[in-house]
């Protein structure tokens, strides 16, 4: 992971508009759009309420974020977003650690989340992670997703 990056739990709500401009920015660029790019600050408070929110820094910088929330003996994460000009960087990986940190804390025996299918680039990320598929559906817009879990 980049040096100086922080993983935090973030408690602060006052941070959401700066949670939702990087989910934004991060989810921006895929295509077809993410209905991430349709979500408001009331959405960003919705997921405080629901579970931990994770963020990463460096030098004060929001760089990255993750939402989690216990479901069944599970820890869904989702939107988990990282600064386009600081990707590839293991910022995601770290997030992805703290999440796991996270669930064993909680007492989740998995971490689960979905996947597109129309994003490969994706798959493969978690894929690499650890993560296997579990299931297929499809998600509130209708596009066919895959569960994946890992832990």
């Amino acid at each position: 992971m980049s040096a100086g990056v922080v993983i935090s739990r973030c408690t602060d709500e006052s941070r959401r508009g700066a949670i939702l401009k990087l989910v934004h920015e991060a989810f921006g660029a895929l295509t077809p759009p993410s209905g991430a790019l349709n979500e408001t600050l009331d959405d960003v408070a919705a997921r405080f309420a629901a579970g931990p929110v994770l963020i990463a820094e460096a030098n004060g910088e929001l760089v990255g974020s993750l939402y989690c929330a216990l479901k069944g003996d599970g820890l869904y994460l989702t939107r988990m977003a990282v600064k386009p000009v600081r990707q590839k960087q293991g910022i995601g990986r770290a997030l992805l650690a703290a999440a796991e940190a996270e669930a064993r804390q909680l007492g989740a025996r998995k971490l689960i989340l979905r996947v597109r299918v129309n994003l490969p680039d994706n798959r493969a990320y978690f894929e690499r992670a650890g993560f296997r598929v579990t299931g297929q559906g499809q998600d509130p817009s209708g596009r066919l997703t895959r569960r994946w879990n890992g832990l």
